[in-house]
């Protein structure tokens, strides 16, 4: 709230009458251009009766007007967060001015300079964006909605950022320097490098945004960002399900939650989508062409319009066993539950125990990390706080069940393994139907393609899991097939 006095020492005459604004432990003496009698103004500040009937008088009433005016204003640019420093000053003795002398349009051009002078800095950008792809008033290039999801991912970044910077920064200091800090920062974090590559994205991102609206002059900032910042050495294993594993889970007896999630993941297998598209359809979904079945639908990510084919008759014998209204399943449940559906398969397909090297979530990290400080503390004699009791119950337990510490099963070389069925998730389901169709041999990438919606030919081969050795298999098959074709026809 902004507060207003004299700076004269004088008791008669006119004084222009200042304001006292406080803000991020800075402090700015700001005049007004309000001119007030001092003799008037001094006797008003006596006693809450002398203010009203000060303001009742014709120079009160327009001096309180013009009060209220230019604390709305320092209000509203605080609020918008456009005055960060005292080099904003300026801004608000222009908006002040404007409020005593200046027009509708002057005061609205105020404005604008305050809102542009706020985007050329990294979090004042940031705040903008932000605000807008949460309040659907900044879209994609594509004129469509960013998802809930990617809001999510952008909120993380932004507390990542204001941790980082500490007080806001000019587009300007970004230069490569600064691109390795921010990188070192998130690898002290104890991020996976898949996350951290996301994070950098998004700052490249904000960078070539705020270039492209005209906040951000500094071309330096756009060449900073590599596609990788970090690699990749630690990506969480990615398996996907054979035929005969799909098979056996199809014959599964299950019941409750298991059952549901397990029909809806081979939904998504048979249609080779995303959870956010398999888990939402509907009878509208399926329709016959030419006497054939087909899902149709428009992807929810990419807003892409795919058909895919029935080739499986299961996939109605599922939908007419919830009369094609599956009941909804968050994702965070989904994942869950697809991992217990794979345990309960590991009991009798050998498979599903096979064990494959991965890594570590940050999650998990921590957790492991805080285990071994609080074993060793237990182990020392040491008495553990109430929340530490809590923590050490919780994890030591966890351990039991994966056989003692540390947390989380290694091989000889220290790696971390997990068996098949607990790296499932419903991300499985589009990657293994994508792979099983891939392996058939019958269908080329863009038919394949066509299928999966997928834009590029980069993202569509990181769908597939086939080993090199396997590969090299088909092709010899496919060498030998033609060696014999060829050689039938010489005869």
């Amino acid at each position: 709230m902004a507060q207003f006095f004299l700076r004269t020492k004088r008791e008669t005459g006119e004084s222009p009458l200042y304001t006292k604004i406080r803000r991020n432990g800075m402090q700015m003496y700001i005049c007004t251009g309000i001119r007030v009698d001092i003799q008037e103004w001094n006797k008003a500040q006596k006693s809450l009766a002398a203010m009203r009937r000060y303001e009742n008088t014709e120079e009160g009433a327009k001096v309180h007007d013009l009060q209220m005016k230019a604390t709305k204003t320092i209000d509203t640019l605080y609020a918008e967060n456009k005055i960060n420093t005292k080099e904003d000053k300026a801004i608000i003795e222009q908006a002040l001015s404007t409020i005593v002398n200046g027009t509708v349009e002057e005061i609205q051009q105020v404005a604008k300079v305050a809102t542009a002078r706020s985007r050329t800095t990294v979090l004042g950008f940031f705040d903008y964006f932000y605000a807008g792809i949460s309040d659907g008033s900044i879209r994609h290039g594509n004129n469509s909605d960013y998802s809930p999801g990617t809001v999510v991912v952008w909120k993380a970044f932004g507390e990542n950022l204001k941790e980082y910077c500490k007080k806001d920064i000019p587009f300007d200091d970004i230069d490569k320097p600064f691109a390795d800090r921010f990188t070192l920062y998130l690898l002290k974090q104890g991020y996976m490098s898949n996350t951290i590559n996301k994070k950098v994205s998004c700052f490249r991102k904000l960078c070539n945004l705020a270039a492209m609206e005209g906040y951000n002059k500094n071309a330096v900032s756009l060449r900073v960002w590599k596609d990788k910042a970090v690699k990749e050495i630690d990506k969480r294993a990615e398996i996907y399900l054979t035929d005969e594993e799909i098979d056996a889970m199809y014959a599964l007896e299950l019941t409750g939650d298991n059952e549901i999630v397990r029909d809806i993941f081979l939904l998504g297998y048979f249609s080779c989508q995303r959870y956010s598209d398999y888990c939402k359809l509907r009878e509208e979904n399926f329709i016959t062409y030419n006497k054939s079945g087909l899902i149709t639908l428009t992807q929810k990510k990419t807003k892409k319009k795919v058909e895919v084919p029935i080739f499986d008759d299961r996939v109605y014998e599922l939908c007419e066993k919830y009369h094609y209204d599956f009941p909804e399943i968050d994702v965070q449940k989904m994942n869950l539950k697809i991992k217990a559906v794979g345990y309960e398969l590991s009991k009798t397909v050998p498979s599903f125990r096979e064990k494959y090297v991965t890594v570590l979530t940050t999650v998990e990290k921590r957790s492991e990390n805080t285990y071994e400080k609080l074993l060793e503390k237990k182990n020392k004699g040491i008495k553990f706080t109430e929340n530490e009791r809590k923590w050490f119950h919780k994890l030591d337990k966890w351990a039991k069940i994966r056989n003692g510490s540390p947390l989380f099963e290694r091989n000889k070389h220290g790696e971390v393994v997990r068996a098949k069925y607990e790296l499932i998730c419903s991300h499985t389901a589009r990657r293994s139907g994508t792979t099983n169709l891939y392996k058939l041999g019958v269908l080329s990438d863009l038919e394949l393609r066509s299928i999966t919606g997928h834009e590029s030919q980069k993202n569509f081969e990181g769908y597939i899991r086939i080993g090199i050795s396997e590969q090299a298999l088909r092709v010899g098959d496919k060498i030998k097939a033609a060696i014999g074709a060829k050689k039938q026809v010489d005869k």
